[in-house]
Order: C-alpha cells, then sequence, then structure tokens
C-alpha cells in the first residue's frame, strides 16, 4: 500500500511538472512560428484549408506550431513537399506569393523540423544505452582478449546505420534480433580462439617460386634440383600477374583455428623510368579483405623482404597475390616465359614475346619478381597469454577461484566496478555448467559467453537510477575519452585514475589527454573521426566509369582516402589551425596520389608532406581527390552534391528537400552545341521553386568546376556528345551574401576569411562524434564557449580538441 502511494505521488509530480512546462514550450513555439511564418499560412494556406474549407481533407490551422518537436510532423512535411512542387497555393491563387517567400516558408519549416529530428535523438533518459559501433567492437575484443575479430568478414557484424555520416549515435544505432544472433556467433567464434579445446603449435611454412608458379613436372623440378637451380626459379610478375588460391597460403592444416599470422615474401621491383612501380598486393579471396599493399622497389639482385602481420578466421585458406598496376598482356605467348621457368630478366626471349628492358637493361614495365611466400603462426604474444589466463581459472581450480576469474573478466568487459549481485548471475551460469558434468575451464567460457552478449559489454551505459547526476563519474568519463580518442576501451592507466577517482580532476584530465594523443591508438581518432565528418564512407560508392576514367583504380582510390586522413593528421600532431582544412599551401601525397596530381620526385610508399607549387590549383581539404570524387556520380563531377557537401560539412547547415520528381540532367544531345554542367544547372534557376535554394547551394559547389568526377585539374569540360569544340570551365559565382569569386583559389580565400563559422561547425562535429547524440538548442551556449576558447587560441587544432575534452560539455551525460 505504501509503495502505491510513493508511485502514485512520483507520477503525479511527474504529471504536474509536465503540464507546468508544456504551456510554455507551446507558447514558445506559436510566437516563433507567428514571428516567422504565420502571416504567410494565414494568407496563403487558412482559405482553403482552414475551419471553412478543408480541401483534400488538410487543415492547416489545426496543426501544432511546434513543427519539429510536436505532432504534426508528417503534416508540415505534406506542406513542404506542396511548397516545392509549386501545388501550393496554386496558380490561380490571388496574389500567389513569390517563389522566393515560399523558399523562406519551406527553409523554416525544414530547419525546425531537423531540430525536432535533432532532439528526439539526443533525449536522454536517466540512465544511457549507446550500443558500440562495429569498429569499436572489434577494437574492445582485441584489447580485452586479444583477438581480432571480423566485424566487415562475411558472417560478420551487421553493418552500422549511420546519420548524417556518423555510424556511433546511440539513437540511430539499434539492437535487433539479428544482431543479438551476429553478437552471440561472434562471441563463440572468439572464446574459441582466445581458449582453444588444444594448443595450437606455431609453425613456419615457406612456399618456394616453383610452388607458387606452378608448371614444371616433377621430373623437371628433379632434375632442376639435380643441376642446383631448384631454389634460383622466381615468379616472373607481368603487370596485372595473379597468383591465386591456395598456392600463396600456407600447405596443411595451418590455418585451420584461425589466429595472428606473420607473412614474408621475398621480391624484387623494376620501376619504369617516369612509370609507376610494381606494387604487391596480397588478398584473402573467403574474407574479402585486403591484408597488405606495397611498393617494390628493388634490384633483381638485391631482393628485399616485406613483412606483414594479419588475423584470420578459422579455414581461410585463399589468397591472391598480384601485381596490381596496369600494363601488356601476361600471357605466355606475348609475356611470360610460359613453360620455360624464370630465373633472371638476363635469360632470353622468345622473338614474338614482349621485350622487358631496353637494350641497356632499363625496365620498360612495372615487372616484380616473387621468390617465396614465407608463413609464421599462429601467434601468441606473451601479453596476450597473460592477459587471458587472468580470466580463465585452471583445471583444479576451487570455485572461489573461478569467480575471481569471473570478477575480473566481468570488470574488465563492462569497464567499470562490478557489484556481487551482478557476478552472482554469471556464476550461476558456471554453477549449472559444472553440475551438467563441464570442468571449471568450460563453465566459466560459458559464462564468459554470456558476458560477452550482455548489454554491460555491447552498451556503453552512462547514469544511475539510484544516483541521478547530470555528470558523469569517473569510469564514464575514462569510457567517453578512451573511445573517443583510441576507439576502444579504457587502458590500465585510465582505470586506475577512474578508481582513485583522480579522472574529474580537470589537471589529470589534461594529462591524459596528451599521454593519449602520443600513443599509437591515437591513430584510430585521425582516420575515424575525419571519415564521419566528412562522410569518407561515400568514396567508391559510385565507381568511376572504367571507359572514361581508365586510370583509376582501387589502389588510387584507397590513397585518396589515405591522403585526407593523413592531412587531418598532421594538422592535429602539429596543432595547426582550422584554417589549414580550408586552405593551405600543402598536402599528404605517396607515389600513387602524386602520379593522379602530376606531382614528381614522390618515390616511397608512404604519404609525406610536400609543399604545393602556386600552379598547383590545390590546397586544404575541398580540392582533394577523395572529397571530389565521393561528390560525383562515377561519369561526372556533380555541382549540387558538392554544394550541399559544403554545406553539411563546412557550414553546419543542411538544405531542404529538393521537390518531388525533379528532371535529371540528361546526357548531351548528339545534334546540340556541347555544354557544361553548369550551363544546364541554369533551367533550375529559371524554374521559381528551384531557383532560391539553387542560388545558396550551387555556388558552393561550382567553386570546383575546374575538378572532374575522379578529382583531376582541367580548363575544359569534356563532354562526349554534341558539336563543336569541349566547352571552358566557369568556375566563378556569387555566394548569397553578395560576396564573389572566379575560382576555386578566390572561393578558399573566402572560406578562410569566414573561418569562426568553420570553427563551430567542427567542434559540433565532434561532439556528435564523442557525445555520440545530436546537438540540441540546450548545447549551444556550451558549444559557443568553447568555439570562444578555440578563437582566443587562433583556432589550432590539438587545443580545440583539448579545450573541448576540458569543458563542461564533454563532462556531463
Amino acid at each position: 500500500m505504501m509503495f502505491r502511494s510513493v508511485t502514485c505521488v512520483v507520477v503525479w509530480a511527474v504529471v504536474m511538472a509536465w503540464s507546468a512546462t508544456s504551456p510554455i514550450i507551446a507558447a514558445e513555439a506559436h510566437d516563433a512560428f507567428e514571428k516567422a511564418i504565420g502571416p504567410y499560412v494565414q494568407k496563403n494556406c487558412v482559405k482553403c484549408h482552414g475551419p471553412e474549407t478543408q480541401k483534400g481533407d488538410f487543415r492547416v490551422d489545426t496543426l501544432s506550431h511546434d513543427v519539429g518537436g510536436g505532432p504534426s510532423v508528417n503534416r508540415w512535411r505534406e506542406v513542404i513537399e506542396k511548397i516545392n512542387n509549386g501545388e501550393m497555393p496554386p496558380e490561380d491563387f490571388p496574389n500567389r506569393p513569390t517563389a522566393e517567400e515560399g523558399a523562406q516558408v519551406v527553409e523554416w519549416l525544414a530547419a525546425r523540423i531537423d531540430e525536432g529530428r535533432a532532439a528526439r535523438l539526443a533525449k536522454r533518459q536517466p540512465v544511457s544505452f549507446r550500443r558500440l559501433s562495429c569498429v569499436e567492437y572489434a577494437n574492445t575484443v582485441e584489447d580485452l582478449l586479444g583477438v581480432q575479430f571480423g566485424v566487415a568478414d562475411p558472417g560478420g557484424l551487421n553493418e552500422d546505420a549511420e546519420y548524417q555520416g556518423f555510424d556511433r549515435i546511440g539513437s540511430a544505432l539499434s539492437l535487433s534480433a539479428s544482431h543479438i544472433e551476429k553478437y552471440y556467433n561472434a562471441a563463440e567464434a572468439i572464446l574459441d580462439e582466445a581458449y582453444p579445446d588444444k594448443p595450437v603449435e606455431t609453425k613456419i611454412v615457406r612456399k618456394r617460386a616453383h610452388e607458387l608458379r606452378g608448371g614444371p613436372s616433377s621430373q623437371q623440378l628433379k632434375e632442376f634440383e639435380e643441376q642446383g637451380l631448384l631454389d634460383k626459379i622466381r615468379v616472373d610478375m607481368w603487370p596485372g600477374h595473379e597468383i591465386q588460391g591456395g598456392r600463396p597460403g600456407p600447405s596443411g592444416d595451418m590455418l585451420k583455428n584461425g589466429g595472428y599470422f606473420k607473412v614474408r615474401i621475398q621480391a624484387s621491383g623494376m620501376k619504369p623510368p617516369g612509370g609507376r612501380a610494381p606494387h604487391l598486393t596480397f588478398y584473402a579471396n573467403k574474407v574479402d579483405r585486403l591484408l597488405f599493399e606495397q611498393d617494390i622497389i628493388a634490384p633483381e639482385d638485391k631482393p628485399i623482404v616485406v613483412e606483414f602481420t594479419c588475423h584470420l578466421p578459422p579455414n581461410s585458406n585463399a589468397f591472391q597475390l598480384t601485381n596490381d598496376v596496369p600494363g601488356p598482356s601476361n600471357l605466355p605467348r606475348s609475356g611470360r616465359s610460359g613453360a620455360v621457368p624464370f630465373f633472371s630478366l638476363k635469360q632470353g626471349r622468345i622473338p614474338w614475346q614482349i621485350k622487358l628492358t631496353d637494350e641497356d637493361g632499363v625496365p620498360l614495365y612495372p615487372f616484380l619478381i616473387v621468390d617465396w611466400v614465407e608463413w609464421e603462426g599462429p601467434l601468441v604474444s606473451d601479453e596476450t597469454a597473460a592477459k587471458r589466463a587472468r580470466y580463465m581459472p585452471g583445471e583444479d581450480a576451487t570455485i572461489d577461484q573461478a569467480r575471481e576469474c569471473v570478477t575480473r573478466f566481468c570488470e574488465d568487459a563492462f569497464r567499470r566496478p562490478v557489484t556481487a549481485s551482478e557476478v552472482d548471475r554469471y556464476m550461476a551460469i558456471v554453477d549449472s555448467e559444472i553440475k551438467a558434468g563441464s570442468k571449471v575451464p568450460a563453465a566459466v567460457k560459458s559464462a564468459m559467453l554470456a558476458v560477452l552478449c550482455s548489454k554491460d559489454f555491447l552498451f556503453l551505459v552512462e547514469g544511475n537510477l539510484q544516483q541521478p547526476s547530470e555528470n558523469l563519474n569517473d569510469f564514464e568519463l575514462a569510457n567517453r575519452l578512451s573511445y573517443m580518442l583510441w576507439s576502444t576501451m579504457p587502458d590500465d592507466e585510465l582505470e586506475s585514475l577512474a578508481r582513485e577517482g583522480k579522472l574529474s580532476d580537470k589537471k589529470v584530465l589534461k594529462q591524459q589527454v596528451d599521454r593519449m594523443l602520443a600513443d599509437p591508438r591515437a591513430e584510430r581518432f585521425c582516420v575515424d573521426f575525419p571519415r564521419q565528418w566528412l562522410q569518407l564512407h561515400k568514396l567508391g560508392m559510385f565507381p568511376p566509369n572504367k571507359e572514361l576514367y581508365p586510370e583509376y583504380d582501387p589502389h588510387l582510390e584507397r590513397s585518396m582516402a589515405g591522403e585526407t586522413t593523413a592531412f587531418f593528421r598532421e594538422v592535429l600532431d602539429n596543432n595547426l589551425s582550422l584554417r589549414e582544412f580550408l586552405d593551405s599551401n600543402w598536402t599528404m601525397v605517396n607515389p600513387r596520389l602524386a602520379m593522379h596530381y602530376d606531382i614528381d620526385g614522390i618515390e616511397k610508399d608512404q604519404f609525406q608532406r610536400i609543399t604545393l607549387d602556386k600552379d598547383a590549383h590545390r590546397g586544404g581539404l575541398l580540392t582533394q581527390a577523395a572529397i571530389l570524387s565521393l561528390t560525383s556520380d562515377g561519369t561526372r563531377h556533380r555541382p549540387v552534391h558538392r554544394g550541399v557537401w559544403v554545406m553539411q560539412s563546412i557550414f553546419g547547415k543542411s538544405p531542404p528537400p529538393p521537390p518531388a520528381n525533379v528532371d535529371p540532367i540528361e546526357p548531351n544531345p548528339v545534334d546540340s552545341p556541347k555544354a557544361t554542367i553548369r550551363m544546364k544547372l541554369e533551367a533550375h534557376k529559371h524554374d521559381a521553386n528551384c531557383a532560391a535554394c539553387h542560388r545558396k547551394i550551387d555556388p558552393l559547389g561550382l567553386a570546383f568546376d575546374n575538378f572532374d568526377a575522379i578529382g583531376r585539374w582541367r580548363t575544359e569540360e569534356k563532354v562526349p556528345n554534341g558539336t563543336g569544340a569541349n566547352p571552358k570551365v566557369d568556375a566563378s559565382g556569387v555566394l548569397p551574401d553578395g560576396r564573389e569569386f572566379a575560382g576555386p583559389a578566390e572561393f578558399r580565400q573566402l572560406l578562410v576569411a569566414n573561418v569562426d563559422e568553420f570553427n563551430e561547425t567542427f567542434i559540433k562535429k565532434l561532439a556528435n562524434y564523442t557525445l555520440r547524440r545530436t546537438m540540441t538548442v540546450d548545447d549551444r551556449n556550451q558549444l559557443h564557449a568553447i568555439a570562444a576558447q578555440s578563437q582566443a587560441a587562433d583556432y589550432h587544432v590539438r587545443d580545440l580538441v583539448e579545450a573541448f575534452i576540458l569543458s563542461d560539455l564533454f563532462q556531463k551525460r
């Protein structure tokens, strides 16, 4: 009875509190509505959709004025669509409003709907649960048990949902029955590798050239061995040549249990003058994953050994070793040595075969020579073995020792202290398994399976029903910091500081930021944050047409993305200004990207900082090939999409939705003069319903019309159909505020002059990424405070990241 009374009091208090605040919210929404679009609605909408007449059974006067947060969101979306399409008001409406007036109403309504959606996504309960992203799950499992689970492999985890490029927004990451099944299967595979039924023996297996190449009969091999030539056989790999299937992999059952493996390859690589270097790639077919790639430049008589470590699931025994560069055919008649084993470039060529070198022995093509492939594994480091042993009792362990192991595993997996009652739940599994006849280690393994499938492992949990608080406790702070900078669980030092209650001390927190940014794991932040902020997942979504862009290949695509993340890393590590993202006199290139940019002198196969010449036409993020390519469709550049990207990623704004059934830009007719896409976009400006929005979007994209669909500089636009010469590119424009620019260089300078707006966008994107939620009007004051600190520090990025972490916003739930 007492419980019911208390419950009634609590419910009554909540209802009264809502009743008190609800009219205030409604009044504020009403005032904003009336001020912004009330007169327009009253004059142009109520006559046909009001109390007297309801055409189409639609009343606009009864819709909630809380456009984004009220119950009429979908109805307001219909209003936007009708105004966008020019259907409302109808053409015969007296004193019909201008398209500009309609566009202003659409923009205001769309902004309120976006705000409402953001508020719903950011809504915080007393306890919040935000699921780990796939990347975070993989990193956490690796740090916890030393197993690198392939979340993107066939049969891995479901792909994460994304919101405006971010794949870690808690309210967007749902949990379905399919997710649960995938997590269960993943946990089984992880534990089977960490704790196999039988000890796994580490082996070393070398595949020599004659095994990789195939061809010579057993009798020929015997003769070569007798002549001392067997070890001198080499694999001649012309451009595009592949060694597939089990040949590059180890023989026997070495891969039966999966795990970590070290792979070594001895090879030589001949680079023709002014051409591309041979590019060795090693691909795992069954898991659809590139394991390694590197340019190989080494004399024929001085081969080098390249080495890499990879993790593979059980029975991944199909591979592909490739000289991944374009070039002439490698068919035996014209290319490879055919039935005769290859020993050296100096051996004679059959008259009808293509020459490998000129008369002076200089290579004519990017030619790769492979001597052997060596596998070592499965490998378990001493550190990983010790880590796994902490959680697993011995065969003769007591139940108390089992409990100690389960407790340690729960605390590390949950990333916080655990209560006795929490451990009891998992010890009940241990007891049940032992009673069913299992030995203690097997019983504990079953409990570990349950832990890896629990909400406390799969989710970042913040808040406490018994002790509500606006601020994070020290363990929650450790998790937020670690998953921001490392995308994984806190390490021992962070956990120790959290236990001591020191992490909420801002001086200690600053020390940890410095330590963590200096750690190699901070590379994950330099990859994951720009990937999500800049929507790099769209790169390659529309593969460029091979006929139009024959030089585009997967190596170039990976190099494009690598430039952007290496650029971000360089800015962060050297505490450069945010202005560098908008315009710079330098960039990061590797040899493949340097060739794409027509930059000479880059030989070492790694990203390196170079100073750009004045005529390079590049600088900052917006002229990088990754950004220019992800905003194209594989056949042509898309100025509107580029403009929308600039609005979202640089200005932090989203344009209103376009009208339905907009006609696409058609290819140029064969019998018409050749026209640029810009010329065709002019048609949108003649449509009054499109013009208002396109005046804001188009200039932001047209500024980069000098770059084609894969980011190459050009002065004229190649138009495949039509009559006359290819038209010249016009990259000039006028911004909505009246500022003019003549091309991308002047446009970038206008952006730099407006760095404060970009400063606020960058901080907001950083908050989205870190807090795992959208920002609302409630966050504005704190975001502005961080922006002011950044401005005072001249927008230096590392200082900005530190100011964000030390802010009240970072430390609040």
